[in-house]
């Protein structure tokens, strides 16, 4: 289900910008830069995707920036020991390079593309700047970006079981892992989003709860 309601909320509430100023670093034309994260496979990259297209009817330019890609491969990641949660396991010099460029001088960019099918990365996207720059995944929120970027913060959050049970189904049926193999790493990377990313939403500005069956809602 398209969550219009929710779109119609962040463009009325937030998307002005005496509600949310846009900051002076930014090139001309982006007024708004949106950081989405929180758990993996909560439906973030969906969500994202689908505001670009609400703006789009809105006759507002957006464009959706999916930050995995700035990932290491998984061969790297295994090697090191490194959850994805972990901030080590992206390489978070390129990324801010890359969105300073992007964001704050106005110049397109060839963003890495990262396959999760098999961890490894795909042949980078050219990406044009936008009024509306949405930031997707959960290193949009580590503080060496969200200090830098954002001036709207968004974050996924739901009931423990809920958040362990969509990584379990996403990592068996999009990623390729056994049941044993999915089990082991929802148990592993659960720790590591408590460390990492669950803190961050204390940064957040509009905080979405997600259900089981992936639908969503504004949390109070």
């Amino acid at each position: 289900m398209i969550p219009f309601h929710i779109y119609r909320t962040i463009l009325e509430k937030f998307l002005t910008p005496d509600k949310t100023p846009r900051k002076v670093q930014y090139a001309p034309g982006t007024d708004f830069v949106l950081a989405v994260s929180g758990a993996a496979a909560s439906g973030k990259t969906s969500f994202c995707q689908g505001m670009v297209d609400y703006l789009a009817g809105q006759d507002i330019g957006a464009v959706h920036v999916p930050l995995d890609g700035y990932l290491f491969d998984r061969e790297t990641r295994n090697r090191r020991n490194l959850s994805g949660y972990d901030p080590q396991s992206s390489d978070l010099p390129a990324m801010i390079d890359h969105m300073r460029t992007f964001i704050f001088e106005g110049h397109s960019i060839n963003l890495p593309i990262y396959d999760h099918k098999n961890g490894n990365h795909q042949q980078p996207r050219r990406i044009e700047p936008a009024r509306v720059v949405i930031l997707d995944g959960i290193m949009s929120l580590q503080h060496e970006m969200r200090e830098r970027f954002p001036n709207l913060n968004i974050f996924f959050t739901s009931d423990d079981i809920v958040i362990r049970g969509l990584r379990l189904r996403v990592d068996m049926e999009e990623r390729g892992y056994s049941v044993f193999q999915a089990l082991v790493h929802s148990d592993e990377d659960f720790v590591s989003y408590n460390k990492w990313i669950y803190p961050q939403i204390t940064f957040a500005h509009l905080k979405i709860w997600v259900d089981k069956q992936r639908e969503l809602s504004i949390r109070k």
